[in-house]
């Protein structure tokens, strides 16, 4: 396996649906139909894109794109697409203000005083991590915030690492693609679902 690279400028996506999924057990009771939910710490998100049709001759370097993934094999670093960078106002080089564990479902940041994250924006970590903010939050006059996310931490973060706000990226592996058909003159639209690579 290997990474294909960052998403190319070229393929812009016409949609996006980027969907957390939770790793986790549900048992259900057979004496009073009662269901328990254990989280198993192992968040990853499903990314669906749609690139538009295209002219034949355009087409073709999809198809070539399309093809390079050798189905599972390959991966490539992706963001949401049509959410680049937070409605909030966190700009400049924000970092972890302590350490984080492993699991850990708020995780403390070093900013601007002032500086807001709202419910929705994503942010990223070191090591591939994508995470999506639960609740909007404000930096208190010395920038720190603390920040509810959405999904789990999976591996243990120093305090001090830099914090995405800029197209915080995620390995994604394609799970399943439309494939590219041809009309007179003009390429269909293709349509993409990847899985987080772990």
């Amino acid at each position: 396996m290997s990474l294909i690279g960052t998403w190319p400028t070229a393929l812009r996506p016409t949609s996006c649906k980027l969907t957390p999924k939770a790793n986790q057990r549900v048992n259900a009771s057979a004496d009073d139909m009662s269901e328990q939910a254990i989280d198993m710490f192992n968040d990853r998100w499903l990314l669906e894109v749609v690139l538009p049709v295209r002219t034949q001759e355009q087409g073709a370097a999809v198809e070539a794109f399309d093809a390079s993934f050798r189905e599972q094999t390959n991966w490539i670093a992706a963001w949401h697409f049509m959410r680049p960078v937070p409605r909030g106002t966190m700009r400049g080089s924000p970092t972890l203000s302590a350490s984080v564990l492993q699991g850990a479902g708020v995780i403390p940041i070093q900013t601007t005083a002032g500086a807001t994250l709202l419910a929705g924006d994503m942010i990223g970590l070191p090591g591939s991590l994508l995470l999506m903010v639960q609740d909007d939050v404000t930096a208190d006059g010395a920038g720190l915030m603390s920040v509810n996310i959405v999904n789990r931490l999976r591996v243990a973060q120093a305090g001090g690492v830099a914090v995405a706000w800029n197209k915080p990226t995620a390995n994604f592996r394609k799970l399943s693609s439309s494939g590219v058909g041809y009309k007179p003159g003009y390429a269909d639209e293709l349509s993409l679902r990847f899985g987080e690579k772990i």
